[in-house]
């Protein structure tokens, strides 16, 4: 009873924001970004934010989309612009919503669970389409991304020491936390390894190495082996040092990893350097896709078996939970299986609205290479804090290009 309280408590905030976006629209979008990453969106209290697949969220990025949707009704000249785009959104989701329903698909949560890639991209596109400037500084942005990242760390103290988990799962796994918060992080530090001489033009450098320190706090926390893999090679492949620093630099942050693996009792991050565990644990994550996959017919490959298509997780049965999931543990075999080689083109999207504000240039190879490895053991597309990893990206190089414009524009006169 207490989740659906919380979560009707963080419905009426997010009902709240969507009014005030009608009158305050900069200041509501920086505030939903704060109140967003605030929540803890992890697995583990995914009761306390979703009902029916319907996350309190949602609320809020709905009326932003009736609202976008009035204001391309009122303006010719953004119709026509974005007629495409739109156009071509609603063929695909139209064309698997009749493919579903000639294969008697039922309307259940199955179904509707396969639109949540679709409406994050175009939540991403609202936020693009709606955004043109900063609603907060860039110091602003730094302030509430080091609250964020504090109270992030709090509440994992708290949840280590004093909270207990009905899922033998997560209350074995206790010692690993992460959310919306992590990715953000990792975004963050990818973007400081190239822009760290601009960044310091709005912060001081001792207030940056500490938001760097509360990042890799985060990171640590998460306990994520491929995101630290995909941190690890970027920095190996892509950082302006010489190449026999950043293999010593490297080592010592793996190895102070799996330190602090070994002593939390993480056997998971322990057993990866066993490649023959490795390999009998990637298999047994991949098998229900892979099973669908030399199930299909010839045409499946090209479109997918379409919405509503589960897989079979037999080892939920242990957690007393549904066996039956819309994912598998990687982006890849989840969208291929759906959507077949048009999944390509649903990936391709993503990376568009994703790296769509970033000017630079390296930045935007490393944010593809992140997250195409990421893609090979994490359902990015489904997870329930992927819209904030775009708003995230977005305002930072919103606010952080709107303040140098300005110091030109006064550098000039």
């Amino acid at each position: 009873m207490i989740d659906i309280f919380i979560y009707a408590i963080l419905s009426s905030v997010s009902i709240i924001l969507a009014i005030s976006y009608l009158f305050y629209p900069q200041k509501t979008i920086s505030l939903f970004l704060i109140v967003g990453l605030l929540t803890p969106t992890s697995n583990q209290f995914m009761s306390y934010i979703s009902y029916k697949g319907l996350y309190f969220f949602d609320f809020f990025l709905i009326s932003l989309l009736i609202y976008y949707l009035i204001s391309l009704l009122y303006s010719k000249k953004i119709f026509k612009k974005n007629i495409f785009n739109i156009t071509l959104g609603f063929c695909f989701v139209t064309f698997y919503l009749c493919l579903a329903f000639s294969n008697s698909i039922p309307i259940d949560k199955y179904l509707l669970r396969d639109l949540r890639p679709f409406l994050t991209i175009l939540y991403a596109f609202v936020f693009i389409s709606l955004i043109k400037k900063s609603p907060i500084s860039f110091k602003g942005l730094m302030n509430s991304l080091t609250l964020i990242f504090i109270c992030k760390i709090l509440f994992f103290i708290i949840i280590l020491f004093g909270f207990s988990f009905s899922d033998e799962y997560y209350q074995n796994n206790i010692f690993r936390y992460f959310d919306a918060v992590t990715f953000v992080s990792a975004l963050f530090l990818i973007t400081s390894f190239f822009m760290r001489d601009l960044i310091l033009k709005h912060i001081s450098n001792s207030y940056f190495k500490l938001i760097i320190l509360l990042a890799l706090i985060i990171i640590l926390i998460s306990n994520l082996r491929v995101l630290i893999l995909a941190l690890a090679l970027i920095f190996i492949f892509s950082a302006n040092v010489q190449f026999f620093k950043k293999i010593i630099f490297t080592t010592f942050v793996l190895l102070f990893f799996l330190a602090y693996s070994y002593f939390i009792g993480a056997d998971r991050v322990i057993n990866s350097s066993d490649s023959e565990i490795v390999s009998v644990q990637l298999l047994s994550r991949f098998a229900p896709a892979i099973d669908k996959v030399f199930e299909m017919k010839p045409s499946q490959y090209v479109f997918g078996l379409g919405f509503g298509t589960y897989f079979e997780i037999p080892w939920f049965a242990y957690r007393s939970l549904d066996t039956k999931l819309n994912t598998i543990d990687s982006t890849y075999l989840t969208l291929f299986v759906k959507y077949g080689l048009c999944s390509f083109l649903l990936i391709l999207l993503f990376f568009r609205l994703l790296i769509f504000n970033v000017f630079h240039t390296k930045v935007k190879r490393s944010i593809i290479v992140f997250y195409l490895i990421l893609f090979f053991t994490i359902s990015s597309l489904y997870q329930s804090g992927t819209v904030f990893h775009f708003l995230f990206l977005n305002l930072f190089f919103l606010s952080i290009n709107d303040e140098n414009t300005s110091c030109s524009i006064s550098v000039n006169s």
